[in-house]
């Protein structure tokens, strides 16, 4: 019984490893944000502009950079790769393209326009790749 559990557990740790991406990519193919952002009931519509005039009103905290059609998209996992990445941020209208940045855990997605891209930055921001890596969006430096 003993020499069976042994030989289990490298079977085990081999299962463990190949499910992380596997995990990451059933994770990529629903979005738990996307029904809280198109709930009718979310907001009221009366409500829109007050809160949009109140984010125009806000100073901007120090580097951060002017809505723009690019996102920056920070704290990748490491096997994060350019199909989940697209697979992820196609879900949302006007994606173009997306570039990962090799080791630096990084990527820049491109948008038809700034909208675009900020309804993806709102739907993705702090989306779990993975139980301990969520993503961290920004609009890129022009």
């Amino acid at each position: 019984s003993a020499a069976e559990k042994k030989g289990a557990a490298p079977a085990a740790a081999a299962a463990a490893t190949s499910a992380s991406q596997k995990s990451i990519q059933d994770r990529i193919g629903w979005n738990p944000n996307q029904t809280a952002v198109n709930a009718p009931a979310a907001a009221p519509a009366a409500a829109a502009p007050a809160v949009a005039a109140a984010a125009a009103a806000a100073p901007k905290p120090g580097g951060v950079s002017d809505p723009n059609r690019t996102l920056f998209v920070e704290n990748l996992p490491a096997e994060a790769t350019d199909t989940m990445l697209a697979m992820l941020f196609r879900q949302y209208p006007g994606f173009q393209e997306v570039r990962l940045i090799p080791g630096r855990n990084v990527a820049f997605v491109d948008y038809q326009n700034e909208y675009q891209a900020g309804m993806a930055m709102q739907g993705l921001q702090g989306f779990a790749m993975t139980p301990e890596v969520k993503l961290a969006l920004s609009y890129a430096r022009k």
